[in-house]
């Protein structure tokens, strides 16, 4: 392995997911002198008190160690390693992602949603054989067994040491106690390597300057009222497109105050999109804004509003009944429910496409995820679920608004359809049933019941429910989208009635040449349409993004579909054009350019179940019904409070049932 790898490894933290947290500049010097090292140990540079010698510019076919060896090449001045660790230390976070992911590429990590890694299975599975060896419990013992010996140290083990040291990351390896103790042997065999003593002058020289205190920031714009009520996307609804054109008018950090309401910061852009996934994790927190919907329900802490190593530990009980894995070994039932609710459709009725698509939605997803039909439940839970986003998050209503009379009924109805999934899943129910949610969320529950107590258990179940929903507002778009589209309608009908064609597909079937157009369609109006546009979040560290400070406190939007308005990622981008998807184009694909899953840590947990469930309720449409819109000149409208969805205007006429059910 190589020895940014072994660093790498040393520094993960296999409780939260990610890196330990070191300071940003000690890190990025490691990182840098790493590389140095690398290089050295291949017998391309050599390296005294004074200078940097090149001895071979032939690349190593590394393309980290290759890029800086370019450079060393290109530089053939007498330069200090002290000077190279420096000029090589701000690409830091590109060298960290590329490391991690060239550790998934050997089976040594695997990289989850939310940008959390881990250990692989086959690597934390492995006992004493040589895998092991990859983890970090085993570079980690062997550090301290160099530390603690007395002997002369291994040359690659005295680098990473001193590497390690450089970056103040032995106080996660040891005890407090121990660390006192190993602090003399540290700095002894730090002072035998190179690199190390060059890295650690470096951060002792350079992290003051660089310190976040020392940056100039810019004041954060405002955004001035009467130009924001002139917005055609403000009129509209039309949040992303909104977010966007304020981004072109103030930059990436700007302010804004609604009525009756505190300042908020708004962050927009792709390069804001890029900090959110790579560094949000480190200055913003999700718990503050989300406590009062948490309180509702009676739970203490959530997914949604956990962060750091709980959230993580969270995410990772719940992955398996969030995976395309599950949802194929559900895939007859689900085929079922979504043909009993098409069933309801006959030639010559009228859709509202939001309640429509709603039953079609809801009925499949519940009996997937709870086990029980709660779609008698539906509206009225959707309703409780949008008072209580617009009192208790968006804050547009007061309080008592969530306990009016109706609101009283409504949530004893509520309770009703939790004890009714409750009673579903005693053992004997279960016996032989095929898992789901709520059993993996009792498993964690009777596992570890202070973590997961019984109180946390009512808002982890319905988040499954409230997704329906939001499925079903995307699902309705699309259909929007494909109808008044004849030609891509008939492409997708195509699909549909080949991959139908001999009975029900299985998980292999969906190729990504089967459902091409399919699935551009859906990418390129849920570009348009994304059910969330923002994310809202609380700075629990002083951060400076794009020259801005924005202190402790602040509550930031983050506009993660902005820039899916932006023409520098989609040109035209009012343009609906499923062909932006394509390959050869991918502008999707753009660092920074779609946001549709949310970003960084509280990434969409089920993204790829939602995207391929939205799918085959779409290839289904298309294969057994004619529709179209009603009236024929009907123009999408949006209703954008609480959640992005079609206003219930938007119909559909069942012209002709094209297959039988």
């Amino acid at each position: 392995m190589r020895l940014v790898e072994e660093l790498a490894l040393l520094l993960l933290n296999e409780e939260s997911g990610y890196m330990e947290q070191v300071a940003g500049w000690n890190l990025s010097c490691a990182l840098a002198g790493a590389l140095l090292a690398d290089l050295s140990l291949e017998f391309r540079i050599d390296m005294d008190l004074d200078s940097l010698t090149l001895l071979d510019s032939k690349p190593t076919g590394d393309e980290l160690l290759d890029s800086v060896l370019t450079d060393i090449a290109a530089d053939p001045g007498r330069r200090t390693v002290q000077y190279w660790v420096e000029k090589n230390a701000p690409a830091s976070d590109g060298v960290l992602e590329k490391t991690l992911e060239g550790l998934v590429t050997k089976g040594v990590l695997t990289h989850t949603t939310g940008g959390f890694w881990s250990l692989s299975r086959d690597v934390s599975r492995a006992g004493r054989g040589s895998a092991e060896n990859h983890s970090r419990a085993a570079a980690r013992q062997r550090v301290i067994d160099t530390i603690l010996s007395e002997e002369i140290p291994d040359p690659r083990d005295a680098i990473i040491i001193g590497l390690a040291n450089a970056c103040d990351a032995f106080r996660f390896v040891f005890l407090p106690e121990e660390y006192q103790t190993a602090r003399e042997r540290i700095k002894f065999i730090s002072n035998m390597d190179m690199i190390g003593r060059a890295v650690g002058t470096a951060v002792a020289e350079s992290s003051l300057q660089l310190s976040l205190a020392s940056q100039v920031t810019k004041p954060i714009p405002k955004v001035k009222f009467l130009p924001l009520l002139g917005k055609e996307s403000l009129r509209t609804g039309n949040i992303p497109r909104l977010f966007a054109d304020l981004y072109e008018d103030y930059g990436p950090v700007f302010a804004i105050k609604p009525p009756f309401q505190e300042r908020l910061v708004v962050l927009a852009g792709n390069q804001i999109n890029v900090w959110v996934n790579r560094r949000g994790r480190l200055h913003l927190k999700t718990e503050d804004y989300i406590s009062g919907l948490e309180q509702v329900f009676g739970a203490a802490r959530t997914l949604p509003g956990m962060d750091g190593a709980e959230h993580f530990r969270m995410r990772k009980a719940q992955r398996s009944a969030h995976s395309r894995t599950r949802l194929w070994e559900r895939a007859d039932e689900l085929y079922r429910e979504i043909r009993i609710a098409l069933g309801e459709w006959k030639p010559g009725d009228t859709l509202e496409s939001i309640d429509a698509f709603r039953r079609l939605m809801t009925g499949q997803t519940s009996q997937l995820a709870v086990g029980v039909d709660t779609s008698e439940y539906m509206r009225e839970l959707l309703e409780y679920k949008d008072r209580a986003l617009l009192t208790h998050v968006q804050h547009s209503l007061p309080a008592f608004m969530l306990k009016t009379p109706r609101m009283k009924r409504i949530r004893k109805r509520i309770d009703q359809a939790f004890a009714k999934i409750y009673t579903a899943h005693t053992a004997a129910q279960r016996a032989d049933g095929p898992r789901d949610l709520v059993d993996d969320l009792l498993s964690l529950h009777n596992t570890d019941p202070q973590f997961f107590p019984q109180t946390d258990m009512t808002f982890a179940l319905i988040m499954p429910l409230i997704t329906a929903i939001y499925m079903a507002n995307g699902l309705a778009f699309i259909v929007y989208a494909m109808v008044t589209r004849p030609d891509i309608y008939r492409r997708v009908q195509a699909e549909a009635d080949a991959l139908f064609a001999n009975g029900d597909p299985g998980s292999g079937d969906f190729s990504n040449d089967a459902i091409d157009v399919t699935h551009r369609l859906v990418l390129e109006t849920l570009r348009l349409y994304p059910g969330v546009p923002l994310q809202l979040r609380d700075v629990m560290n002083t951060c400076v993004v794009e020259g801005y400070e924005i202190p402790v406190g602040t509550r930031i939007v983050i506009a993660s579909t902005a820039p899916h308005y932006l023409a520098e990622n989609y040109p035209q981008p009012l343009r609906f054009d499923i062909d932006r998807h394509l390959p050869d184009r991918a502008e999707n694909k753009k660092p920074g350019a779609w946001g549709l899953f949310g970003l960084g840590t509280h990434t969409c947990l089920g993204q790829r179940w939602a995207e391929m469930q939205i799918m085959i309720n779409l290839l289904m449409i298309a294969h057994y019904f004619d529709l179209e819109v009603v009236p024929r000149n009907y123009r999408l409208q949006l209703n954008p409070f609480p959640t992005n969805a079609p206003r219930k205007k938007l119909k559909f006429l069942v012209k002709a049932r094209r297959q039988q059910l």
